[in-house]
């Protein structure tokens, strides 16, 4: 897929693989449904060899299809000019850390964001599209985000569960009683708070898997690593909770009276098809230091 950009107009480029095809078909293997929806719900014009065609037309191996399309900016979003810091970056994913008291998403209530810092950036270096974070993080959680630059690149991710290898440290208030382990029940949303508690309930609640590792014992806390197979809201925060022993500085999920939350998401990796590479990525966190 080749993208050109002209104003605020993205060309979009891609040679058929099958022949014949209908247009229609062969687009849906290149971008996600969604994608396809929302091009037809504009009147996207296709091309194929530059002539126009119609969704329902036949055509063959190495025709090349063209569209454009416009981007949307949400102009509703404030500006977030603080900068970025980026741990990796290619024409299709940039992965960057995100401090604690930041938003992943903005909300009403709170309408500066890491998304908006993001925006701002790709605005500035002329290579906006569209933006999603793939791995959102708690508001308190510190640490590596990934994100697509475009709908394609989002869309090859899913299920990001399965292809994205996401990795945590955590400091916990007490010793674990087992140095590693499976933590594997349903997850359900209090209808009355912002909070999410352990069910075995799977009608009202998510399934939700996390293995974790003992790294470290110091001053009667426990230093864990934690691997993600399911990505719950809250999932590690609810799952040591019900271990027995809350995150320090988890005022949500107990009664610390620390101010930092003790949670980082230190390490990621990803499959790049567009580059035919893994990409691993990991921040410098010294244990001792902790």
């Amino acid at each position: 897929m080749l993208k050109l950009v002209e104003g605020n107009n993205m060309e979009y480029k891609f040679i058929c693989q099958n022949s014949n095809i209908e247009l229609r078909e062969e687009l849906k293997l290149h971008i996600s449904r969604r994608f396809y929806k929302n091009l037809k719900s504009k009147n996207t014009k296709f091309y194929v060899n530059g002539i126009e065609y119609e969704l329902y037309k036949t055509i063959n191996k190495n025709d090349i299809i063209t569209f454009d399309y416009n981007k949307e900016i949400n102009d509703s979003w404030q500006e977030d000019s603080r900068c970025l810091d980026i741990y990796y970056e290619d024409d299709n994913y940039l992965v960057v850390n995100k401090p604690n008291n930041l938003l992943s998403i903005p909300t009403k209530a709170e309408p500066f964001s890491l998304y908006q810092q993001v925006i701002y950036y790709l605005i500035n270096n002329n290579d906006l599209e569209s933006v999603s974070i793939l791995n959102r993080l708690d508001k308190d959680t510190k640490g590596l985000c990934l994100i697509a630059k475009n709908r394609y690149a989002a869309y090859i991710m899913n299920p990001i569960h399965d292809k994205i290898k996401r990795k945590y440290i955590a400091i916990l208030d007490g010793i674990l009683e087992e140095k590693e382990g499976i933590i594997d029940n349903y997850i359900a949303k209090d209808e009355n708070s912002n909070k999410r508690y352990i069910t075995d309930n799977e009608s009202i609640g998510k399934r939700a898997i996390t293995y974790y590792k003992l790294l470290k014992v110091k001053d009667n806390k426990s230093i864990v690593e934690f691997e993600l197979k399911t990505g719950r809201t809250h999932q590690i925060r609810c799952h040591v909770k019900y271990l027995g022993h809350p995150i320090i500085g988890d005022k949500l999920y107990s009664n610390s009276t620390d101010e930092e939350l003790m949670l980082f998401s230190y390490y990621i990796k990803f499959y790049n098809k567009f580059i035919d590479k893994d990409i691993e990525l990991k921040l410098n966190i010294n244990l001792e230091e902790l």
